[in-house]
């Protein structure tokens, strides 16, 4: 079972509202896959000198931090929901001034996780190479957290 399953399961027992939120995100998070998820570059947060990671940009992708925020913030918000051994969480920075990331466009992702205008850009050979399917992979407009 991963985090986003557990915090599904917490939240049914707690009757909390917003279950469909995050059925929503665990699918954009399996949507996405590995090849979906950005790097990071690793860096020193400057006031306190602890690790920090600054978030690379995929040109590819629509812009989704909002969303992915509140997945990363569950390490810090639902400590319960990990285990307190291994590697501690790391602050992940996303900014527009961080440096785009080189990762190429996966394959077979709904358009909807696509960035428009890079699709716009893509020749008509390219976007077919893409393999994107007819599904309709619904948008939910997230209040900024």
């Amino acid at each position: 079972m991963n985090t986003l399953d557990r915090v599904i399961d917490v939240k049914l027992e707690e009757g909390a509202t917003d279950v469909p939120i995050w059925r929503w995100l665990r699918e954009l998070v399996e949507k996405l896959g590995e090849d979906g998820m950005s790097s990071d570059e690793s860096d020193t947060y400057q006031r306190t000198g602890l690790p920090t990671y600054r978030v690379k940009h995929l040109r590819w992708r629509r812009k989704m931090d909002n969303e992915l925020n509140m997945v990363d913030k569950l390490r810090v918000v639902d400590k319960d929901l990990y285990s307190r051994r291994g590697a501690k969480p790391i602050p992940r920075f996303r900014d527009d001034r961080n440096s785009d990331s080189c990762r190429s466009a996966p394959k077979g992702r709904p358009r909807r996780l696509y960035d428009s205008q890079w699709l716009q850009e893509q020749t008509p050979r390219e976007r077919r190479g893409l393999l994107i399917p007819d599904e309709n992979f619904p948008w939910l407009q997230l209040l900024k957290t």
